[in-house]
């Protein structure tokens, strides 16, 4: 070959192999190129979740009255200012790149994809879940998987599939379900399933079609909606129905059932697709809901199937309410239709079943005294209305439900029998009072003979319940025009006027009054916080919180850019559709109930809260209590190690009767780093000598229970809030240790650990006690007690403690434990002895 030649073939040959370099860059590049989240998702999806993430529709969520109220009035600023102080307090801000996550997850959202894969695969689902533009987080989630796989014993390795890295592993003790995740086209992307890394690259590759091509998903994702939408999740409920309908029911009948056949009983045999979208319209946060039912609906569905109503088919409502939900409903279909159910469904059951069923249907009339669809039912109308009267009522209490009526002289009849059979039943527990006014009679409902807590009246069109008879009495003011009735404001006319007109349902609330009271409140609730967390210990007395009064938004700026929130259901040939408009949802137990009145308000919302305040602090106290007796453990333990054996009951001291020594709590104050107190103390004499008087003055900080407020006798002696266990039987502390009934303390007894024969894990050493608080210097029933008579605990031993249900224990091996007052009492009685040969199970 000549020198040419050479030149010339090295060089082919050297094309060729960078040729092969640049192909598979190119193939690895195109791997790595950003890619819609979509593409990875399969195309027989049966459950699609999809969250855009706050950045791609940054600027629509910035003009909506929900930001303008929240963050541009400072009110979330507040509470970032909180939640910076807490995890500055506990210290530990996370990590990093977690906290970066998480940040990045908010920002650019998620895809969420069950699929069910096509015979002949096992119809087991598949999950693909992409985490959107997150690839850069692999090692991190590669660190986690590593993790927890140390914890839960499964081992994950990293493969090579078609040019990926690909982390994955097989779940043990299952079917095949494998685990799998890698990055790719910008997303970071988490499959499970059978063979689910396989599955996933197919669609990835385009090997097998992804969601773009699924119709629900051209539907309700991909489809241009009036608003614009950053969440949609939709579940194709007909593929899962025709997936698994046939599936045979686990029931003995004579004709075998499916899961069909339990469908079509509620009505769900013809449901396609329930779909839900979020997003924002304007200054609205907006949704939409949909059912789509293919032909005729029956069972549950049939319900929905009411005539359609306007504003103009409400009750006369207060002129002042803040809120109500209104509904076509007609009573007679809905109890044909539930009887109906009924016997659908127990013709499942065996035949003797389905007869008695049908016996109790056909008989009813009989049972109870009356034709619940003649006499009760039917006499009602199609309008059901609840609504909030805040003149009458704070908190909710001025609601009312307002039911049309169709037949009122029936109905009347009907519910005097209802109400003779409920106080016949229930005898002086329920009763009623009957008050003639304004042409008609309200009946008040009475309890106990004392409280009056619910009234009605029934008009010739409506029947009118409420909590108080002043909302009932308003209503009927109401009917008569001797009171005025709602008319849309303004800003409620415009609510309406941007969902349908006519509808099956509606729902108006106005979140600026559960805001306004929620604010008016702040304040209070600020100062009562600061103060329960610095008297319950929680944080330090010279804490200064991050907030003052001053950072919290005026309630008018928070609520002005506010509107009522509507909701609207609404029914076609297609299915069931809901809507509804909110300028910022409401906030549960206050939303919708009115202004209420000033001061008398704050204080009313005030005392609901401080319950819970209240919970809070005495967890609290709980909490050190338990630090307390872990803390004795400790000491007793060290004592054990140095001395070769517990403390005896009381200080050795022939002379002095056992209530009369020193105590054996006095002889292990060193140990809880009290040792100045400890050198005080004579130990030859008395507790109660003069010798000993400055000593017996002094409190013992862990001797005392944050939640007993005695810390001194009568004398002023210091207090012990514990008790060392004797054993059982009123002369346990004067038993040998070898006795079966002797405990962990005797006046003169010298336990060791290697005596307790029964186990120190079973053995109790220390209780809180519950009564006949003595000095902790004093040998005695003020600091040693036995089992004596039941009941042991928050019983006449004084073994207990000021916990609700029973108390805290320290047993030999250190554990601390709540002991229930229902414990039982052989139980306990076994824990309370070192050698009674017991066998404490579980409690």
């Amino acid at each position: 070959m000549s020198q040419r030649q050479a030149r010339i073939s090295w060089g082919l040959l050297a094309a060729v192999c960078l040729g092969i370099c640049l192909t598979l860059s190119i193939a690895r590049g195109q791997n790595q190129k950003s890619r819609p989240a979509e593409e990875f998702l399969p195309k027989n999806t049966v459950l699609f979740a999809g969250q855009d993430g706050a950045a791609k529709h940054k600027r629509a969520w910035e003009n909506t009255a929900a930001h303008e109220a929240m963050y541009d009035s400072g009110m979330v600023a507040v509470l970032e200012k909180i939640v910076e102080f807490i995890t500055q307090q506990v210290g530990d801000a996370g990590d990093p790149q977690f906290e970066e996550a998480m940040k990045h997850l908010e920002d650019h959202g998620l895809s969420l994809a069950i699929s069910i894969p096509n015979p002949p695969s096992p119809p087991l689902p598949q999950v693909t879940l992409v985490f959107h533009d997150a690839a850069k987080y692999e090692p991190l989630l590669n660190n986690a998987i590593n993790n927890l796989s140390l914890i839960v014993g499964v081992q994950f390795e990293e493969r090579d599939v078609k040019s990926r890295t690909v982390t994955s592993a097989v779940i043990p003790n299952t079917p095949g379900i494998e685990v799998g995740f890698w990055a790719e086209g910008g997303h970071l992307i988490v499959v499970a399933g059978m063979n689910a890394v396989n599955n996933g690259i197919a669609v990835a590759d385009s090997d097998a079609p992804n969601i773009t091509s699924n119709d629900i998903w051209k539907k309700y994702r991909h489809s241009k909606a009036d608003f614009e939408a950053t969440t949609v999740t939709w579940l194709d409920f007909a593929t899962i129905r025709n997936k698994f309908g046939q599936m045979p029911l686990p029931i003995p009948t004579q004709q075998p059932r499916t899961i069909n056949d339990v469908l079509k009983v509620w009505g769900f045999h013809n449901v396609g697709t329930v779909a839900y979208q979020y997003g924002y319209k304007g200054r609205s946060l907006w949704s939409e809901t949909t059912v789509e039912v293919d032909g005729r609906r029956t069972g549950l569905l049939s319900l929905a199937d009411q005539k359609p109503m306007t504003l103009q088919d409400l009750p006369p409502l207060p002129a002042a309410t803040s809120g109500f939900h209104a509904v076509r409903f007609d009573q007679s279909k809905f109890y044909e239709t539930a009887t109906k159910m009924v016997r659908d469904a127990a013709a499942f059951a065996p035949p003797e079943v389905a007869a008695q069923v049908e016996g109790v249907l056909s008989n009813l009339p009989q049972i109870i005294g009356f034709d619940p669809a003649t006499d009760l039912f039917d006499p009602l109308g199609d309008v059901i209305c609840m609504f909030a009267d805040p003149d009458q009522g704070f908190l909710g209490t001025g609601m009312g439900v307002a039911i049309k009526v169709d037949d009122a002289e029936k109905l009347s009849q009907t519910i005097d029998r209802l109400l003779e059979m409920a106080s016949q039943a229930a005898g002086d527990v329920f009763g009623i009072r009957r008050v003639k006014k304004h042409g008609r009679e309200i009946i008040l409902f009475e309890f106990n003979q004392e409280a009056q807590i619910g009234a009605l009246a029934i008009d010739d069109d409506w029947l009118i319940f409420g909590l108080l008879p002043q909302s009932v009495e308003a209503f009927l003011l109401r009917l008569d025009g001797k009171l005025p009735a709602w008319k849309p404001t303004e800003l409620q006319a415009k609510a309406f006027s941007e969902v349908p007109r006519e509808f099956t349902s509606i729902s108006m609330g106005d979140p600026r009054v559960a805001w306004r009271a929620l604010i008016k409140l702040a304040p209070a609730a600020l100062i009562g916080g600061q103060v329960a967390l610095k008297e319950s210990g929680l944080v330090p007395r010279d804490m200064v919180l991050p907030i003052t009064l001053a950072d919290i938004p005026p309630a008018e700026l928070v609520v002005k850019p506010l509107y009522p929130n509507v909701t609207v259901q609404t029914v076609d040939d297609e299915g069931i559709h809901t809507t509804t408009r909110q300028s910022l949802p409401g906030i549960p137990l206050i939303s919708g109930i009115g202004d209420g009145q000033g001061i008398v308000t704050v204080a009313i919302l005030t005392a609901l809260i401080l319950p819970a305040i209240q919970q809070a602090r005495e967890a609290a106290r709980r909490t050190q209590s338990r630090n307390n007796l872990k803390m004795m453990g400790i000491g007793l333990h060290n004592y054990h190690d140095v001395n070769g054996r517990l403390p005896q009951g009381t200080h050795p001291n022939e002379k002095l009767k056992p209530n009369k020594r020193i105590s054996w709590v006095a002889s292990f104050l060193p140990y809880l780093d009290e040792q100045a107190l400890s050198d005080a103390i004579d130990f030859d004499e008395s507790w109660d000598d003069k010798a000993n008087e400055m000593a017996a003055s002094k409190q013992v900080r862990l001797l005392l229970h944050p939640s007993n407020p005695r810390t001194r006798d009568g004398d002023g002696n210091g207090v012990t809030h514990y008790v060392g266990i004797a054993g059982l039987g009123k002369d346990a502390a004067k038993l040998p240790v070898t006795n079966k009934r002797a405990g962990m303390f005797g006046f003169d007894r010298k336990t060791t650990f290697r005596d307790v024969t029964d186990g120190n894990s079973n053995t109790l050493m220390i209780s809180e006690a519950s009564k006949d608080f003595g000095p902790w210097i004093s040998g005695g029933n003020a600091t040693l007690r036995s089992l004596t008579k039941k009941p042991y605990i928050n019983g006449p031993d004084g073994i207990g403690g000021p916990s609700p249900g029973g108390c805290q224990v320290l047993f030999g091996d250190g554990r601390v434990r709540f002991i229930s007052e229902h414990i039982d009492p052989e139980l306990f009685e076994g824990m309370s002895t070192i050698a009674g040969g017991e066998i404490i199970g579980a409690f």
